[in-house]
């Protein structure tokens, strides 16, 4: 009868092996903490830019005044505008809000871990011509999203945070550098 041989991991072998995994963790969760936290950033920010798009593109449509503005009752039927709300909690897109009040769109609250302030009263107003009707002495509307992350450089002078920026013709253009972001409104 032949010398029976037995195969297995050796203890060295599982600690070598336990130790390489626990570097790669060690090195791959912030990269992808980081990497889920901008990729929040970005579809929040896109989201924003997507209902500013729809609110200009219907004043021009309709011929009337839309309004994109805060609410705390974006789930309801009927949602209304929330005075001195915060865009961050949900919001709404109005066509002909001093009239029939059709809400053209309804939106959630973006998520918790985003921050978002600017620099106008209640709301965005967009005329029929498709410019902003409500805007600040400097003719524009600024908004700012950050995160948790602050005022961090993501690399090549790409910002953790947003800024959407709103000028006279009321196409929102956003900017990501962060000399930018940090100028804008405080920084993050």
């Amino acid at each position: 009868m032949g010398k029976m041989h037995q195969e297995g991991v050796t203890l060295i072998e599982l600690l070598v092996t336990l130790s390489v995994v626990a570097i790669i963790v060690a090195i791959g969760v912030p990269a992808l903490r980081d990497f889920f936290a901008t990729n929040h950033m970005s579809a929040a920010t896109n989201d924003l830019v997507t209902s500013l798009h729809l609110a200009r593109s219907e004043a021009v449509k309709r011929e009337t005044l839309t309004r994109m503005c805060p609410s705390a009752s974006w789930d309801q039927p009927n949602p209304d505008c929330t005075d001195g709300g915060n865009l961050a909690d949900g919001w709404i897109v109005i066509a002909d809000p001093d009239g029939d009040a059709i809400v053209v769109q309804a939106h959630e609250p973006l998520p918790g871990s985003i921050r978002l302030d600017h620099d106008f009263i209640d709301s965005i107003d967009f005329t029929s011509n498709g410019q902003p009707g409500n805007a600040n002495a400097g003719g524009e509307f600024n908004i700012l999203l950050c995160d948790e992350r602050g005022n961090r450089d993501m690399g090549s002078g790409i910002a953790a945070g947003r800024w959407i920026n709103i000028r006279g013709s009321g196409r929102p253009r956003i900017y990501t550098g962060l000399d930018e972001v940090r100028a804008m409104l405080g920084g993050c």
